[in-house]
């Protein structure tokens, strides 16, 4: 969950809407068009649990009402099915459920950002200059800054001062690549010989299904095929996705990583990420890191690699242990 500085109209929207209930929140929503709704709701269900204080500052009055000795409260998917029901006559509130039950397709850019570093540059190296600044401009910045250090140097300055004065771009040209780099990531294959469509999927339904069910089929996967065993446990969860932990999940994360890690985990990380970590750090120990991250300068790619991926096992381990949540997937009634 984001801290209340970050929460976007959105976030507050949903926040405000689950705070009031099905019955009270009943008359804003009869207002709103099915998009609004479709996105209200998938923010209401990722929002996953919402710290005392963020619930205040969004609305003192409810929080005043709702005190209790647990500091969190939880939104789910049947919060957001309740609401629905209750609001809007049923055959849209079917409609609408059945639409916040799809899976999220993930954009060709997310996919993207999702492959390794090296894979990309060695996919996107005989591309044009201008093709490859427009690629590199829409995918993660932490990514692309990785790809463009692994680039022919004679290539690296011409991409980057591309890179610097695109302002806009023809649709069509944009979905000429998109249409072309979706076609070309279906066919690619990675090591275990399965496409990379077919990886995203097996993850997207991983992520789907409860953690009691998805262990013991990771558990077998490893078993049978560790290469791809391997690859999925990858793409489950990178290094990004570290920024939409809460602040107590950051706090516990602290705990039970040691600094050298994370320096050099934070030098490949993008701004964002690393600032939710120092929010969550003393004043003085955020400027000692960031100190210390300087003092160490260049690194190579792959020991800010293998940097993070050890911070993200003792993540995931905290994460079975029920520390942290890494998850706000709950079942549907």
């Amino acid at each position: 969950m984001k801290g209340a500085k970050q929460l976007t109209g959105e976030d507050k929207a949903a926040i405000l809407i689950f705070a009031l209930g099905p019955e009270a929140s009943a008359p804003l929503v009869k207002g709103m068009d099915d998009a609004t709704l479709t996105r209200l709701g998938r923010r209401m269900a990722e929002l996953g649990k919402i710290e005392a204080d963020v619930l205040n500052t969004v609305v003192q009055e409810y929080l005043d009402m709702h005190r209790s000795e647990d500091p969190l409260l939880r939104t789910s998917k049947k919060d957001v099915v309740n609401l629905f029901r209750f609001a809007v006559e049923s055959a849209r509130a079917d409609k609408l459920v059945h639409e916040l039950n799809a899976p999220k397709t993930l954009t060709i850019w997310e996919k993207l950002s999702r492959l390794k570093p090296d894979m990309i540059a060695s996919y996107i190296e005989d591309e044009h200059p201008q093709t490859i600044a427009l690629i590199l401009g829409n995918i993660d910045s932490s990514v692309a800054s990785r790809v463009i250090a692994m680039l022919p140097e004679d290539m690296q300055l011409s991409v980057v001062m591309r890179m610097s004065k695109i302002e806009s771009v023809p649709k069509e040209l944009v979905r000429d690549i998109e249409e072309t780099l979706e076609k070309e990531l279906a066919d690619m294959q990675g090591e275990s010989g399965i496409s990379f469509d077919g990886m995203v999927s097996v993850v997207d339904i991983l992520k789907g299904l409860e953690k009691e069910v998805a262990r013991p089929i990771l558990d077998q996967l490893r078993d049978k095929d560790e290469e791809l065993f391997t690859q999925v446990d990858r793409l489950l969860l990178v290094f990004e996705d570290l920024k939409s932990l809460s602040d107590r999940d950051i706090q516990t994360i602290l705990k039970h990583i040691s600094s050298d890690d994370l320096v050099k985990s934070l030098k490949g990380a993008s701004d964002e990420v690393a600032a939710r970590f120092f929010n969550n750090m003393s004043q003085r120990a955020a400027e000692i890191m960031k100190e210390d991250m300087d003092v160490m300068g260049p690194m190579k790619l792959a020991d800010v690699e293998d940097a993070q991926q050890g911070v993200l096992k003792v993540i995931r381990k905290l994460d079975d242990e029920g520390a942290i949540t890494l998850s706000s997937t709950d079942d549907m009634v």
